[in-house]
């Protein structure tokens, strides 16, 4: 993406640049979601079994024209301004840049979702929970202020970052795709990954469908990007994800939004009997 564009190109002609590959991807991310979503073996994993809400579809399109819009005017003004910091291609650089992305945008978007659903400033907010039952075009429903706040607050760490070790664009745009597909991913309201995944290592670290669906539907809990470390410190995960992971899986999503499944409480410890030694049995 930023890969494609000229080296020095004046801040419009940038604009209209970015807008279309940024927009194309946006399209083919979200069209091919939604091809895959409406398979019948999609339709067989499915977190929540609900129709979606009435005019979401609607709403979630007009959104999602302002996102991209945004989206081009954010990415280009970095690229604009983060030019003269952009090393020449290096592996190390290419890692870095991709990492301190992800970790950057993770913190960021917890921090400032959470703050979001504070009631002052929940309005900001709303349109990405127009959704209730999600699908793939909601990754991209957010208001031009929110989207404001979680890009363009993710791209300004990563523009200081750079002043301290130059990023690659190679990094950058591996981060930005990743980005776009697990958006997609993550809000297609279908469990892909198998039972074992979350209480694998990895799960213990990255996000599943059911993770994000959960959050949509019950509003507060769940709050990170593409990981749960944040949650599960900060005690705002769900205590029945691993269990409605398993649904899901089982071809038995939930159907109603407010349902908590009951976790199993743990066995209690049986303190073990002291054995008495053979001769003192025999006295």
């Amino acid at each position: 993406m930023l890969m494609l564009l000229p080296q020095n190109p004046s801040l419009p002609l940038l604009l209209l640049l970015v807008l279309f590959i940024t927009g194309t991807i946006k399209l083919l991310t979200v069209t091919g979601g939604w091809l895959v979503w409406r398979t019948r073996l999609a339709e067989r994993f499915r977190v929540y079994r609900r129709e979606l809400a009435k005019g979401q579809l609607r709403s979630e399109a007009l959104a999602a024209v302002g996102v991209v819009l945004t989206d081009a005017v954010l990415i280009a003004t970095f690229r604009y301004f983060s030019g003269p910091l952009v090393a020449p291609f290096n592996l190390t650089r290419a890692l870095w840049s991709y990492a301190w992305m992800f970790v950057g945008f993770e913190v960021w978007f917890y921090v400032t979702h959470r703050l979001l659903h504070l009631p002052r400033f929940y309005r900001f907010h709303a349109q990405h929970h127009v959704a209730q039952v999600t699908e793939p075009l909601t990754a991209l429903s957010f208001s031009v202020a929110e989207r404001l706040v979680l890009m363009g607050g993710g791209l300004s760490l990563h523009f200081a970052a750079m002043h301290l070790m130059p990023g690659t664009q190679v990094g950058i745009l591996a981060y930005m795709m990743t980005n776009y597909l697990l958006n997609a991913f993550g809000h297609g309201n279908t469990e892909w990954l198998p039972k074992r995944f979350v209480t694998s290592w990895v799960g213990r670290v990255f996000f599943t469908p059911t993770f994000h669906a959960l959050h949509h539907a019950r509003y507060q809990g769940h709050y990170g990007l593409y990981t749960v470390v944040l949650d599960r410190w900060f005690g705002t995960a769900f205590p029945d994800y691993p269990l409605v992971h398993a649904r899901a899986r089982a071809g038995e999503g939930l159907t109603r939004i407010g349902e908590r499944l009951a976790v199993p409480a743990p066995a209690p410890s049986v303190p073990a009997v002291p054995q008495v030694p053979e001769a003192r049995q025999a006295l």
